[in-house]
């Protein structure tokens, strides 16, 4: 056990031995152990795919482990109910509802009043107390469906807080949120730390590792390959151990961006933005930052033809004021979405299918009558490889991946199409340390290439690192622009923040 001096009873409030499991004859989980004390945060960390979500799902009762047993407050979990051990979790998959209201879901599912009849007031009245303890502001009537990613995120927190839990689980919570929330989000963890609360961190931002946590567990493989205290764990031992190799370090070549330009947004203006204008080189990339809410999503998706917009768009040499995503996408012009789940994946379809959605010509053989999909399989499998996507079986739902290998499918399926331009909405989101290196890596090779590229990241050091320029958002208008080399982190954040 590792000592933590923080520790304020002899006993773990959750403590797990030797839990194996294993999904079609594959052991995703072998003889893990862990502990967690009281008023301890633990961050636990891996690759996707490393088995931290079906760890997570056990200690929920999502799934019963094959092997092993798990103790909460020293009783063991097969002699006591689910029900008394206050365990709660934010989910990287959210489990909102999104036809219901913001205050529905943070009170769901024990809605307030005498059954069954609802107190709305008294529903209204519960979930601002704990949106106002991550000191988030949302019309409570508002529907989810509305709501960004990030805002979901944070009703989903809400939601968890309410259980008022003895063991919080939070897997990827800040995957969404930008600087400032997170930070709000850390002041509240720091908070139930303090009450004694224990707390599972799950994250990809090793940064959020350091800041926040006490304790950090290691696995991969499923296997746990280090548990230590956080401050006497070095940055170099982690990134060795949470990938099985030493990572470089990096110092990415965005090459420089051409004269002549590739894409230009003209009076772009709607309900949530206005008077946006700017021009993308080849071999440029234009970073865009701001808050949640101020815009950024938006504009991408506009400029993509997802969303209404009034303006102006020169794109490859031609001018339009009416396109749509199927018009850009034959010019090549790709777009990564934010939201994987709805907007990204092809949830009922195989992962063969979701690879290469983008680019099927390339598996038709014409010549051969009566098939039509020839060598499809094949190129999907390259793909696979060529992107180290992480599966069992390609004609396996996409929704059996990891969240993080969902995202590089996503990525990989476009990259597919060869762009001349690339929009990317948070393309690292929810993605692991090794995956992120080489989205990175690739964003940065597709600029030295030629391709002009727009990049919406919520991770500020790594905006900073990929961009040649940085468009700064705030309630939907853009603030400032600064070239690489005025770069910095805080200035970036105080911009984006400071009201007007």
């Amino acid at each position: 056990m590792v000592k933590n001096e923080i520790i304020k009873n002899n006993y773990p409030l959750i403590e797990m031995i030797n839990v194996s499991k294993a999904f079609f004859g594959k052991r995703v989980v072998e003889r893990f152990s862990m502990k967690v004390f009281p008023g301890e945060i633990v961050a636990l960390i891996g690759e996707n795919g490393a088995g931290k979500s079906t760890i997570k799902n056990i200690l929920v009762g999502l799934l019963e482990p094959d092997e092993g047993k798990i103790f909460f407050k020293g009783q063991d979990c097969k002699d006591i109910s689910m029900g008394l051990h206050t365990i709660a979790a934010v989910h990287q998959e959210l489990s909102v509802l999104p036809s219901l209201s913001v205050a529905e879901n943070v009170c769901m599912p024990d809605l307030p009043g005498i059954k069954p009849f609802v107190n709305w007031k008294g529903t209204r009245k519960i979930a601002k107390k704990y949106l106002d303890m991550i000191d988030v502001q949302l019309d409570l009537d508002q529907t989810v469906e509305t709501l960004s990613p990030g805002e979901r995120q944070l009703v989903e927190i809400a939601k968890a807080l309410r259980q008022e839990p003895g063991l919080l689980i939070l897997d990827e919570p800040t995957t969404s949120l930008s600087m400032p929330e997170r930070q709000r989000l850390f002041t509240v963890m720091r908070t139930l730390k303090k009450q004694d609360v224990g707390i599972i961190f799950i994250t990809h931002f090793i940064d959020e590792v350091y800041e926040i946590s006490n304790r950090t567990i290691i696995i991969r493989n499923g296997v746990c390959v280090g548990n230590k205290s956080t401050k006497e764990l070095s940055m170099n031992e982690l990134e060795g151990r949470l990938v099985g190799r030493a990572l470089h370090q990096r110092k990415l070549d965005i090459g420089t961006p051409d004269k002549e330009t590739a894409l230009k947004i003209i009076d772009f203006n709607s309900d949530t933005f206005v008077d946006i204008n700017f021009e993308v080189k080849y071999g440029e990339i234009i970073g865009i930052a701001g808050l949640m809410g101020a815009g950024r999503t938006e504009i991408v998706e506009s400029i993509f033809g997802l969303r209404k917009t009034k303006g102006k768009l020169e794109c490859l040499g031609e001018s339009f004021i009416k396109w749509n995503p199927t018009m850009l996408r034959d010019m090549g012009v790709l777009f990564v979405p934010e939201d994987r789940k709805t907007r990204g994946i092809f949830p009922t379809r195989a992962i063969r299918e979701n690879l290469t959605a983008a680019n099927l010509k390339n598996s038709i053989k014409p010549f051969i009558p009566g098939i039509g999909f020839r060598g499809e399989k094949e190129n999907a499998i390259k793909l696979a490889k060529k992107h180290r996507i992480a599966y069992s079986n390609i004609e396996e739902s996409i929704t059996s991946l990891s969240g993080g290998n969902q995202q590089k499918s996503i990525v990989a399926r476009w990259l597919s199409m060869d762009p001349k331009i690339c929009i990317f909405d948070d393309p690292t989101r929810g993605v692991d340390i090794g995956a992120k290196e080489e989205i990175s890596a690739l964003i940065a090779d597709l600029a030295k290439r030629g391709n002009a590229i727009v990049l919406v990241e919520s991770d500020i050091n790594e905006l900073i690192e990929l961009s040649h320029r940085i468009l700064i958002l705030r309630k939907g208008k853009i603030v400032a622009e600064l070239k690489r080399g005025e770069f910095d982190t805080k200035k970036i954040i105080s911009i984006a923040a400071t009201s007007a």
